[in-house]
């Protein structure tokens, strides 16, 4: 199928689907409406023509995301919003409402009791008995709470829930209706139809990554985010013939790697300059780009399906990423001429990493149309063109989308919850301060600039870092040093001393796993500066 004839399927799609409206109930009661989640796969925050910044970046005027900028004016953009810095912690997050120093699946994971550490640098390997398996059909889920509801559960494009051969690599068995392109891995092959999305290709480590259900496109010269979109609005038809509201976590590969071209984007980038700049764009930051404008282009694609099928007063839209962006390796040259851990400027580093690159994400929510005489936004009433600073994060989803859509969860009585209802920052509202914990006892990948074992704590601005195999603190204030430069923990011991004591009681009562001492086979705990000055 080559693109005039993807773009014909897609014209016959939404054909269809109107002539499914015309039979059928709006896919939506008053009090639960339809939600799409748009969770792209390691996109930063300056991976963007939308500004997350407090002022505008030069990387702002390079990449294009017009539906970006579209839907931040019909809804409310978030500068203060995190993920976890790696993926599968933050889609268990997700799925589950808590942090993974509760949840315990703290890395990304591959195989079932197969550690997907990528690095065997440094003194300290990841906690035993961490959930290598990732979550499955028993724990508590999300989709699985919606379904009871009443919805209508759609999994698009990357899951990445459970291991491989493992129940939970099949979102099938963890409360999705519906499953499209989904499984065990946490990056396709290829995105390529012409090369079968890389079902031919040599499987690396017992761990293939061919995405799974696209046969029909096998051989043809397409995408793999235009077929995603595709069967993307295949799916809501299917919902709305049904009479039935939706969840839909629309969850692209994009803009993971492996970095290949979005073909029909690269003139947009190719033997380009960045702009007011003698610099010429690399490939790779070509090809990166062109995967970025593919999954604004999804977005803008799927925005168009509601409006055209009469829905998108009904369904809520919500935009964000699993973690920060890529740049601790295969990257280029950034618009700024800088290489590597500067692509999220003014950020430090990026995915991975316990600085700001590595779990700061953009954020949007709206209403795909807005109009608040309509019964379903008469309690989520979301003021057009606006902008928060208040916390938010991807654990704060699970409760947040149950209450709009009117479920009633029930949880086990030991059940905790660390992500809170946030829906009334969603209505402009601020929230109460809380700290916010990434906890990350794994070597990622690439070494240096937070590439290490860490924890870090967030309160209102004042946040500290704990690398574990050196041993040291960080103490950084983000409202004056959003960029981390100025290491305040020498300076302010007291201060790093109260809330080293914070962290460490929080993550004692998530029950927290810590790294293991390669060498001596001993856990590796975190320790406040007065406790290492006893040592």
């Amino acid at each position: 199928m080559n693109k005039s004839k993807l773009t014909i399927a897609i014209g016959m799609s939404m054909l269809a689907s109107v002539s499914i409206m015309s039979t059928s109930v709006l896919a939506a009661t008053p009090s639960q409406p339809n939600v799409i989640l748009f969770l792209v796969d390691d996109m930063g925050i300056s991976d963007s023509s939308l500004q997350f910044s407090e002022t505008r970046v030069p990387a702002n005027d390079f990449f294009r995301t017009p539906n970006m900028e579209k839907m931040a004016k019909n809804g409310i953009k978030f500068t203060n919003a995190y993920s976890h810095p790696v993926c599968t912690p933050s889609r268990v997050s997700l799925m589950t409402g808590q942090n993974p120093a509760r949840h315990h699946v703290s890395n990304w994971t591959m195989l079932p009791n197969s550690d997907a550490q990528n690095g065997a640098w440094g003194p300290n390997t990841s906690p035993k008995n961490w959930r290598t398996e990732g979550i499955q059909p028993n724990d508590v889920l999300l989709s699985s709470e919606l379904q009871k509801a009443g919805y209508y559960t759609i999994q698009i494009g990357k899951a990445h829930f459970g291991s491989l051969g493992t129940a939970g690599a099949d979102p099938l068995n963890m409360g999705f209706n519906v499953n499209v392109a989904g499984h065990a891995a946490g990056a396709p092959a290829s995105y390529q139809g012409d090369l079968n999305f890389g079902n031919n290709l040599p499987v690396i480590d017992n761990y293939p990554q061919g995405v799974p259900h696209l046969e029909e496109f096998h051989g043809q010269d397409v995408h793999l985010t235009d077929v995603l979109s595709l069967r993307a609005k295949q799916e809501m038809s299917k919902a709305i013939a049904l009479g039935k509201p939706f969840f839909m976590n629309m969850a692209h590969y994009a803009v993971h790697t492996p970095i290949e071209q979005h073909k029909q984007y690269m003139a947009n980038y190719v033997d380009k300059f960045y702009k007011n700049t003698d610099i010429k764009v690399p490939l790779i930051e070509a090809k990166y780009a062109s995967l970025v404008e593919g999954m604004d282009a999804s977005l803008g694609d799927l925005m168009a399906y509601l409006e055209a099928n009469g829905i998108a007063e009904n369904t809520l839209v919500i935009f964000t990423s699993d973690n920060g962006g890529l740049s601790g390796h295969t990257r280029g040259t950034s618009p700024m001429g800088t290489e590597l851990n500067s692509h999220y400027y003014p950020l430090r580093a990026g995915k991975g990493s316990a600085y700001e690159g590595g779990s700061r994400v953009p954020y949007i929510v709206s209403w795909g149309k807005v109009n608040i005489d309509n019964p379903v936004q008469k309690d989520l009433q979301i003021k057009p063109n606006t902008t928060s600073d208040e916390l938010v994060l991807i654990e704060d989803l699970f409760p947040s989308i149950l209450k709009v859509a009117d479920a009633q969860p029930n949880l086990p009585k030991e059940y905790v919850l660390d992500g809170i209802d946030v829906t009334s920052a969603w209505t402009g509202e601020k929230l109460e301060q809380r700290p916010f914990i990434t906890h990350y006892p794994h070597v990622w990948g690439p070494f240096g600039d937070g590439y290490q074992p860490h924890s870090t704590m967030n309160i209102d601005g004042n946040k500290i870092i704990y690398y574990y195999n050196s041993r040291t603190w960080e103490m950084y204030d983000l409202n004056t040093d959003i960029g981390e430069r100025i290491n305040l923990a020498s300076t302010q011991p007291q201060r790093l001393q109260a809330m080293a004591e914070v962290m460490q009681k929080q993550l004692a009562e998530m029950t927290a796993q810590y790294p293991i001492n390669r060498w001596t086979h001993k856990v590796e705990p975190l320790m406040t500066p007065s406790q290492l000055a006893q040592r």
